[in-house]
């Protein structure tokens, strides 16, 4: 049995030392455990002395071997660690076979535990397959590509580390943690082929030099509801790629939750959204991603579109994401430098260079802005999440993160975004709702048509930036309604006004008009009404439009009153109105 494996066991099951024995021994099969005697320890750790037992002779542990019930023997086999499959391979640095060969015992004993507490370095991609609907919990120290790694071309060619998936049916169950995962500036980390993976979790500690930490979007079967955790991704191209597969029966990437505590500094952006990854779950922090990226408004998209090569003449690139909002055109392209102005970059294009395509015929466009990442007064604004959902009816993320110095792409307003950072008043995007609060002032903005507020509202007053559109509703300010009965002398009060120092400017007399309807054909009234603080006068009416002869009105101290002769009953409404 090696060390490593003896550490890594007290580690996670301590009562596990219980079975060592003082010359690295363990107690062979037997019927009962041993008796303990007292622990003596050597360099801070605890050391077991079994008492003798006669009934076996002491053995050392066999993997593959069956031992009874209880026995430490017993215990050890339901794990195994890469250390048990190490080989030449291994030896000569490729730790790639032995981490596959543990993978492939525990699935075919019916283990589900597969435990490196080490570091490994591969050379080759380790495939994780064949465990169905079974599960497994894989845990990994530090995973490394060698220097004879594959090297890739583009974001979307790397070769990944391991690969998840088979021809047989979708994995479900996988527990996938590594601790710290390094691809050497080459490789991908993890991605899905064939049917893929869903209802599993990956942690991935420390993530960086990776082109893509996760990727999805060869799966050819629905690969949903992945809880992905992290501490700290850094220095990748791009953290997590989510897209529907382009081929097979419904391969969506929908419903995965992201929650690593800081995805940073990564190359073309922390996270990328496409079609079929419909209601991914975002949490964490994000900041200084997409500094490769240069931001293009044109004058139109106009059959320009994502993964196209695009060229001002002088450098070319690929069309990471188009999109249009607010009306406008809008594309982010990949550069191979850093061109963000925090970091004292430029953008390899400028105001008014003529776009063409050296691969598509495209109708050449204009430049008519450039964004780079930093280029704001504070130098803090970065393209973190990709929204990328051009051309799908919705994307409905749901994203609450603690701080995020930018989100950029189309429909975003179909999305429930809650983020801060320290330079934008409107962050939060609630279904295209923008809340914004000056401290005097809650401004409410439709950010699927424009960030200029359509509503403001103070203490003092509640303002409308268009035009109020009621359609057939009826726009009401005060309304009252009386059914008056026929009477030749008697009046009915139809409505009482006092007077009201609430919004008046100065002491001036409160005014209203007043629209009367009734229920008698083609009978109706307006009428114009002061109210001032003249107790002995505190109402005057003047009537604009009215019937006098079906009804009569009067004014009574501060009571607007009615009479009328023409039938049994009349029904009238008044809707008050204050001006």
């Amino acid at each position: 049995m090696t060390l490593s494996r003896r550490k890594l066991f007290r580690w996670i099951v301590p009562s596990a030392t219980l079975g060592w024995l003082v010359r690295g021994q363990v107690q062979a099969a037997q019927p009962a455990q041993p008796a303990l005697q007292n622990a003596v320890y050597r360099d801070g750790e605890p050391h077991f002395q079994l008492a003798a037992d006669t009934s076996t002779a002491a053995a050392t542990y066999s993997l593959g071997t069956t031992y009874s019930s209880g026995t430490v023997g017993a215990k050890l086999n339901r794990f195994v660690t890469i250390e048990d499959f190490a080989d030449t391979n291994s030896a000569n640095g490729n730790w790639a076979v032995a981490i596959k060969n543990a993978i492939d015992y525990a699935r075919v004993n019916g283990i589900r535990n597969v435990y490196g507490a080490n570091s490994y370095t591969i050379s080759s991609t380790i495939v994780v397959e064949g465990l169905s609907n079974n599960g497994l919990n894989i845990s990994i120290g530090r995973l490394v590509a060698s220097s004879t790694w594959p090297k890739n071309t583009t974001l979307w060619d790397a070769t990944p580390m391991l690969l998840i998936g088979d021809t047989v049916a979708n994995i479900t169950g996988l527990n996938l943690t590594i601790n710290m995962l390094d691809g050497a500036g080459v490789a991908d980390g993890i991605q899905a082929t064939q049917y893929g993976f869903a209802l599993s979790s990956i942690h991935i500690g420390d993530a960086r030099n990776c082109v893509r930490v996760i990727s999805n979007g060869n799966q050819q079967w629905p690969n949903a509801s992945v809880q992905v955790s992290g501490d700290f991704w850094t220095a990748n191209w791009l953290g997590i790629y989510l897209s529907r597969g382009t081929k097979g029966s419904s391969p969506i990437s929908e419903g995965w939750k992201i929650n690593v505590k800081f995805i940073a500094n990564n190359r073309y952006g922390g996270i990328l959204a496409r079609g079929g990854s419909q209601y991914t779950q975002i949490r964490g922090d994000h900041d200084y991603n997409g500094r490769y990226l240069s931001l293009l408004q044109i004058d139109a998209l106009d059959g320009i579109t994502r993964g196209m090569k695009i060229t001002n003449g002088t450098t070319q690139a690929e069309v990471l994401v188009g999109w249009q909002a607010q009306g406008q055109y809008w594309l982010a392209v990949m550069e191979t430098k850093d061109v963000s102005a925090g970091n004292g970059g430029k953008s390899s294009y400028s105001v008014n260079d003529k776009l063409t395509s050296p691969t598509t015929t495209i109708r050449q466009r204009t430049i008519t802005a450039v964004q780079t990442g930093g280029d704001n007064a504070s130098a803090t604004n970065y393209f973190d999440v990709l929204h990328d959902f051009e051309g799908e009816p919705f994307a409905k993320i749901q994203a609450t993160m603690g701080y995020c110095s930018g989100i950029i792409g189309s429909l975003q307003f179909t999305s429930m975004i809650l983020m801060q950072n320290s330079f934008q008043g409107i962050t939060d995007n609630l279904r295209g709702l923008g809340v914004a609060n000056s401290g005097t002032a809650l401004s409410l903005y439709n950010r699927a048509v424009s960030d200029t507020p359509f509503a403001n509202i103070t203490s003092s007053f509640v303002n409308f930036q268009s035009k109020l559109y009621m359609q057939n509703r009826l726009y009401e300010g005060t309304g009252v309604a009386q059914t008056v009965t026929r009477s030749t002398s008697t009046y009915t009060t139809l409505f009482t006004l006092q007077p009201t120092a609430t919004d008046r400017y100065l002491g001036e007399q409160n005014l209203y008009k007043v629209y009367i309807k009734t229920n008698y054909p083609g009978v109706c009234g307006e009428y114009l009404i002061s109210v001032s603080d003249n107790t002995s006068d505190a109402l005057q009416a003047h009537a604009v439009i009215s019937n006098d002869g079906v009804f009569v009105w009067r004014v009574s101290g501060s009571n607007f009153q009615v009479r009328q002769e023409a039938a049994d009953s009349i029904q009238f409404v008044a809707n008050i109105l204050r001006v």
